[in-house]
C-alpha cells in the first residue's frame, strides 16, 4: 500500500518480477542497463550503478494511478518529499521507479512532468529521469543512441552522483547546486567532462 502517497502503490521487488509491466522494466534493467553497448561511446555498462542496485534490491517500484498530468505532478512531488524523508541521501544505488497506469498518454505526461519538476529535484540534490518507448533524448557520447527508451513509460528518482554533471552542464543554476553538493569532487568531475567534450568535437 502507499505510504503518504495519494496516487501510488508500492510494489515489492518480488511482485515486480511477476507483474506484466514491471517485469518488462526489470528485464530492460538487467538486459540493457546492466550490460555494455557498442553504441554507448564508452566502455562499461550502460548504467554503471544498475547491476549493484539490482543485487542490493535498492530499486523501489510504485504503480501510479493518476488520472491527469496535474495529479501525476503532485504525486511525483510527494514521492520526492518521501524519498528525502526516508533517508539514504548518499546512497548512490537507491532508485525509485514510478509507473503511471491510468493515463491515456503516459509518455507525454511523463515528459511534461519531468521538465516541470526537474529544477525542484535538482535543488534537493536529486535527479528526475523520464523514460518511455519513443524518448528521443540522445546519448551523451553518441547522438544516435537512445538510452532513455523503455518498454513501459516511467519516471525515475535517484540521488545525484558526481557523473551527473553531464546532465546539468550548461545550466548555471544546476551547476551551482551540483558544486554545493560535491565541492572539490565536483570540480574534478566537471573538468573531466569538459575534457571529454573537447575530444568528441
Amino acid at each position: 500500500m502507499a505510504i503518504g502517497l495519494s496516487a501510488s502503490d508500492s510494489i515489492s521487488f518480488e511482485e515486480a518480477s511477476i507483474d506484466g509491466s514491471f517485469s518488462r522494466i526489470l528485464r530492460w534493467i538487467e538486459d540493457f542497463l546492466c550490460a555494455p553497448n557498442t553504441e554507448l561511446g564508452r566502455l562499461g555498462d550502460v548504467c554503471p550503478f544498475a547491476k549493484t542496485a539490482v543485487l542490493k534490491r535498492s530499486i523501489e517500484f510504485y504503480r501510479n494511478h493518476s488520472l491527469s498530468v496535474a495529479c501525476l505532478s503532485d504525486d511525483v512531488e510527494l514521492h520526492r518529499d518521501e524519498f528525502l524523508r526516508s533517508g539514504g541521501r548518499d546512497d548512490i544505488y537507491r532508485c525509485r521507479i514510478i509507473v503511471p497506469d491510468s493515463l491515456d498518454n503516459a509518455s507525454s505526461a511523463i515528459e511534461s512532468v519531468q521538465k516541470q519538476l526537474k529544477p525542484k529535484f535538482v535543488g534537493n540534490h536529486l535527479m528526475l529521469g523520464q523514460f518511455f518507448p519513443d524518448c528521443e533524448e540522445p546519448g551523451l557520447r553518441n547522438k544516435m543512441f537512445r538510452p532513455l527508451q523503455t518498454p513501459v513509460p516511467l519516471i525515475a528518482i535517484r540521488n545525484m552522483v558526481p557523473t551527473d554533471i553531464a546532465f546539468l552542464y550548461g545550466n548555471e543554476q544546476y551547476v551551482s547546486v551540483y558544486m554545493e553538493k560535491f565541492g572539490s569532487r565536483g570540480i574534478v568531475a566537471l573538468r573531466q567532462f569538459e575534457a571529454t567534450l573537447e575530444t568528441t568535437k
